[in-house]
């Protein structure tokens, strides 16, 4: 019995490990994604670290930036990649952080954790400059959280249905 819990204990430390080095990649991916001393050169200029300027280039209306993508794009290859980028990326979110949290309502819980996080990313690019506030990405974020907890559920359905197998 202390053997088992021992075994949980080390593979909740290792998902917490992963979760951890998940997020780090995460921040580098969404909010340093440009060399510093790009950041350094958009934070210093007047035109674009002037809040209003951002503020009138960001998108605050839900769909809008998911159907010119699909509808007015010219290059469509440039438009998968943003839109499915923005799903991947919060995948192993969904995924990670059910594998972390027990609660009775760990759905809710997920999208509540995948929104404040997204919202947050999109709150440091408007403030900051380094990318733009899109409620689209928030919606894509969700989305990617939400896909991540279903394969969760389908893992763990699998896992107790081939428990015998992997006990032995």
């Amino acid at each position: 019995m202390e053997e088992q819990l021992m075994k949980t204990r080390k593979r909740k430390i290792v998902v917490w490990i992963v979760f951890a080095i998940y997020l780090a990649l995460l921040i580098k991916v969404i909010l340093l994604k440009y060399p510093m001393s790009m950041i350094k050169h958009i934070l210093n200029s007047s035109e674009i670290s002037s809040l209003s300027f951002r503020i009138a280039h960001s998108n605050f209306i839900p769909f809008k930036t998911i159907l010119e993508y699909l509808s007015k794009s010219q290059n469509m290859r440039i438009s998968v990649k943003n839109i499915l980028g923005n799903i991947v990326a919060f995948a192993p979110f969904g995924f990670l952080l059910s594998l972390l949290i027990g609660r009775i309502n760990k759905f809710k819980s997920i999208i509540l954790s995948a929104f404040v996080l997204s919202l947050m990313f999109e709150i440091i690019q408007l403030l900051t400059a380094i990318g733009t506030f899109d409620v689209d990405d928030i919606l894509l974020n969700l989305l990617g959280a939400v896909l991540g907890y279903l394969f969760y559920q389908i893992f763990m359905r699998f896992i107790k249905e081939n428990k015998y197998y992997y006990t032995v």
